[in-house]
């Protein structure tokens, strides 16, 4: 068994998660699929259909207190005390040298800006207390509504900011030992959270689909967050804020210290063991979405080894000797992974015009083969110490390996970093230009090296591409694959053409489907020659072939994806359809008829339905245009429900209701 660190002990020993990872993308996206259609709701009416009565019904509830016992609540949540409270634990984790916490809390503004971004782009009213008569307003607070009901309702902050901040103590409270003390502060941040949002509803000040709303953001947000504290806490917990973290070693021996790591010189060895700090570990994290690599993936170690031996090889024919400082293996000493190199005798360069002018050199070379320039850039103030000059006054670099992600590029490293997809940048090697680089010089090189050489330099480079790749790909890097599904064939191009051409498809099986419904009907006698030939007339209809192609597309997923993915798409694919129907109405590219029948074929409702798993496939079937041809929403309901599992449809005798009792019967 692998030796553990202190961190892992302590990890081990800990309360468990607060969120199972395995449920959250399933969580994820049923409370972006709620806001999404709570916020279009919002978006379209002052006030939705189910708010005036769960409004009234919960302005209803008796309580000992009363007012006072959800004006607590209220004020509790407000601005004020949220504030208070907020920066209270700010200070406290930063006392307490909780670097990831107080990160984490100061993620907290960034939401409720989005949430004040969202109020001013919805712009509900408030509630209207003449409309409620709660029976503990009196005349004067009525009145005092009428001219205060126009500020903005939708989300709810007070019920956005106490899931984020009760919903993060509840986070941080499974760090306590004391068992008793853990369950009271867990029961007493759900109370506070449930509670905010009923007083809200109950003291008049927000609809209950502004509560709602402010439960799926405040929760989508505090999902985020808690994924991120849950994945980095075991590996920053009392780390330094930027140096590295101490790691074993004897005092007595040579050793140094650098930003992420403890160099060891051991005899004719040298050992770089990673233990970063703070800040390198979470600038790392949210570049690529994984821990420091080369203090938790050997996998990028070893890239490094082979990148470093490459580098090396290289400069033995641009210099005709090895600049490079030999990279043995990667390892692990004490618990902790390391890179072992050959030791490199040498002094600080005693002239540093003379030295810099090498590393302008080196870059430049650099540059051309693909490799990264950052620990050699003579404008990087501290690459001349990753330089040492040899007695006969030749020069060694000996670290190419970067404790930072930095965004200060050239433009030019910019430009090929976002054109590879390749963004952040961090000791990334171009091997595409190193490939080509080599290929052009293979002559030369065979002549002043030796084809073994040469031999040996293209095995070195299959080695370090590989391994780099094996690397990227063990890391979620979300912006590096965001950008090549925008750059690659099946990108934003690729993908409005993949759509057009599902959308065409789509269209011909669903009215292929339709059709066959109608067949099947008028061979078991349900409809008239009369009947199927007015269907027939319908379907041709503009208004029913304007739902076909979602339909189709719909049918398409329900074929190729299922449970979760399959909800996830189709309600992604008719909320889209939905905004981007708003969105041409906002322009004015469209008229008001057309976005009130696209409001009708993408409703809500068919949002709701295409999320759920099974029927979300025939969401469409529920739009208006289909709704409203009673005849032909007997027949699509009826092949519709051929499709349940189990018989349940006829079992259930919802056949005979839907179509008939010959139906039935057949």
């Amino acid at each position: 068994m692998a030796p553990q660190s202190p961190a892992g002990e302590a990890a081990a020993n800990e309360p468990g998660p607060f969120f199972p990872g395995r449920y959250a993308v399933a969580v994820g996206a049923v409370l972006l699929v709620s806001l999404l259609g709570l916020t279009l709701d919002a978006l379209l009416r002052d006030r939705g259909d189910f708010d005036y009565g769960l409004s009234r019904a919960v302005g209803e509830i008796p309580f000992r207190g009363d007012e006072s016992f959800f004006r607590f609540f209220s004020t509790l949540t407000a601005s004020f005390w949220a504030i208070t409270l907020w920066s209270s634990l700010l200070i406290a984790m930063l006392a307490m040298r909780r670097w990831l916490a107080a990160t984490a809390l100061l993620a907290f503004p960034v939401v409720g800006g989005i949430n004040t971004l969202i109020r001013l782009l919805v712009r509900r009213p408030r509630p209207d207390w003449s409309e409620l008569h709660f029976r503990w307003m009196t005349p004067e607070e009525i009145a005092y509504s009428a001219t205060h009901n126009d500020y903005v309702s939708y989300p709810s902050g007070h019920v956005v900011g106490a899931v984020l901040l009760y919903g993060f103590v509840y986070v941080l409270a499974g760090h306590l030992r004391f068992a008793p003390a853990r369950v009271a502060i867990r029961a007493a941040c759900v109370a506070v959270i449930v509670l905010s949002g009923i007083s809200r509803v109950w003291l008049g000040g927000h609809w209950v689909g502004d509560v709602l709303g402010g439960y799926a953001l405040g929760g989508l947000a505090l999902l985020i967050v808690a994924l991120m504290y849950r994945a980095l806490e075991p590996s920053t917990r009392g780390v330094p804020l930027i140096r590295a973290a101490p790691v074993p070693h004897d005092d007595a021996r040579p050793h140094a210290h650098a930003l992420t790591s403890t160099i060891l010189f051991r005899g004719d060895e040298v050992s770089k063991i990673y233990n970063p700090g703070f800040v390198p570990q979470i600038i790392y994290w949210l570049s690529f979405q994984a821990p420091f690599a080369y203090a938790h993936n050997p996998t990028a170690l070893r890239a490094a080894v082979a990148r470093r031996n490459l580098a090396g090889r290289l400069t033995e024919y641009w210099f005709g000797r090895n600049c490079v400082a030999q990279a043995l293996r990667a390892e692990q000493i004490n618990g902790r992974w390391a890179i072992t190199g050959r030791f490199t005798e040498g002094e600080e360069p005693r002239d540093h015009h003379r030295a810099r002018q090498f590393l302008f050199e080196l870059a430049d070379r650099f540059d051309e083969t693909g490799f990264p320039t950052w620990q050699i850039d003579p404008r990087q103030p501290r690459s001349l110490g990753n330089l040492l000059e040899q007695a006969d006054g030749s020069y060694t670099i000996i670290d190419l390996e970067s404790g930072l992600v930095s965004p200060l590029a050239s433009p030019r490293a910019w430009v090929r970093a976002i054109r590879r997809a390749m963004v952040p940048m961090y000791d990334d090697v171009y091997f595409d230009l190193t490939r080509e680089y080599v290929a052009r010089e293979a002559a030369a090189m065979g002549k002043a090296r030796g084809t073994q050489w040469v031999s040996d330099l293209e095995h070195l480079l299959d080695e370090a591409e590989a391994l780099a790749a094996e690397w990227h790909g063990a890391e979620p890097r979300i912006w590096s694959r965001t950008l090549r599904f925008v750059f690659d064939g099946f990108g934003v191009l690729g993908a409005v053409r993949w759509l057009r051409r599902k959308t065409s498809m789509g269209r011909d099986r669903a009215d292929a489907w339709l059709g066959a419904c109608v067949t099947t009907w008028r061979a078991d006698g349900r409809i008239t020659e009369a009947q199927e030939a007015e269907l027939r007339e319908t379907i041709a209809a503009p208004e029913i072939q304007g739902v076909l192609p979602h339909l189709g597309v719909h049918l398409i997923i329900g074929v190729a994806l299922r449970f979760p993915l399959g909800s996830i798409t189709r309600a992604s694919y008719t909320t889209g359809n939905l905004l981007l129907a708003c969105l041409r109405f906002a322009t004015r590219r469209i008229d008001r008829a057309t976005w009130r029948r696209a409001i009708r074929i993408h409703s809500p409702l068919v949002i709701f339905v295409a999320a759920m798993p099974g029927i979300g496939t025939f969401a469409y079937l529920i739009s208006g245009p289909v709704r409203s041809n009673h005849l032909l929403a007997r027949v699509v309901f009826d092949s519709a429900g051929e499709k349940v599992p189990f018989r349940l449809y006829r079992r259930l005798g919802l056949r005979r209701l839907v179509a008939g009792r010959e139906a039935a019967a057949a």
